[in-house]
């Protein structure tokens, strides 16, 4: 996620950094960008505006996390990590003149990030029905660019940074604390979470060297399952609207330009207690996000191991 965050960055502050200054700052504000706003559900697919920054992304995921049996009663450990692409875009044609110098960015200027990774974490329960998850994980993201400006100054932009690959290393460091309870065959939750990324770059030309950001989020969220809604044998469907507010800190803010942004969404669940018997549930997850500064959805299909 590197270089689209150049473009952006010249879109909005062209000029107020040096070149180095403001290709370090884009570019890692990005990585950290692209990996917070990946949804942590199933095979999911999200589509994300950033309406002051102006720019697009979009996102492709594969995350998972899979609790392994208790070594305790109440303590567990868990694997959690995935894949994923994202493409980001800016929004309009941008022209800015500043020094007697211009230079114009269009649609057609992209930024590609793969990104995968691993984590491991412990899960404690609690005598009073609250589960203490912390986790620490590593996320490998490799990202290139295609950049099409037409003056002299965007082709000397693009000899700089077109073509080209760059290796991004990231530290995620995730607290947690679910609380859960049955009401009238009803499962409420309450849930919050606390997620660090630290954000390593390299690159590979000779005008810049490593460097590193960090972006966090603090997550609530606040949920209720209903029982079954439709049965089919031992098989049946429940839903589960949902809200989260999500508070973000760091690096990240200087590009998307806004603090906070909310979720609200709905999960349908096929509950599958007998077969097939890897398998505890399918469920598919619709979602929208907004904020002053962010409009998007995300759409994801997945299903939980039972162990």
């Amino acid at each position: 996620m590197k270089i689209l965050w150049l473009l952006i960055l010249f879109s909005i502050s062209l000029f107020s950094d040096t070149v180095k200054e403001s290709a370090e700052k884009a570019y890692l504000a990005n990585v950290n960008t692209a990996l917070i706003f990946t949804s942590e559900s199933g095979l999911s697919s999200g589509q994300y505006r950033f309406t002051k920054a102006g720019y697009r992304m979009e996102n492709y995921a594969l995350p998972f996390r899979f609790h392994l049996k208790p070594f305790r009663e109440n303590m567990n450990l868990f694997i959690n990590g995935g894949v994923g692409y994202s493409i980001t875009r800016l929004d309009t044609q941008t022209q800015t003149t500043q020094a007697n110098t211009e230079i114009t960015l269009n649609h057609d200027n992209k930024l590609q990030t793969y990104a995968g990774g691993v984590g491991l974490g412990l899960r404690y329960r609690s005598a009073i029905g609250i589960d203490y998850l912390g986790s620490v994980g590593i996320i490998y993201s490799r990202v290139g660019t295609t950049i099409n400006p037409n003056d002299e100054v965007g082709e000397a932009i693009k000899n700089f940074f077109d073509s080209n690959y760059n290796d991004n290393i990231t530290y995620k460091f995730q607290l947690a604390a679910d609380y859960e309870k049955m009401y009238k065959d009803y499962r409420l939750y309450l849930k919050g979470a606390y997620k660090l990324y630290e954000t390593k770059a390299d690159f590979t030309f000779d005008a810049l060297s490593g460097f590193n950001t960090q972006s966090s989020v603090a997550t609530v969220a606040m949920g209720v399952e209903t029982p079954h809604l439709i049965r089919y044998e031992e098989d049946f469907l429940s839903l589960e609207p949902y809200v989260k507010f999500h508070s973000l800190q760091g690096d990240i803010i200087d590009v998307i330009e806004f603090n906070n942004y909310m979720n609200a969404g709905v999960v349908a669940y096929w509950n599958t207690p007998d077969f097939p018997a890897w398998a505890e549930r399918f469920y598919l997850e619709v979602s929208t996000a907004r904020a002053e500064g962010l409009e998007g959805y995300n759409i994801g299909l997945g299903f939980t191991l039972d162990y």
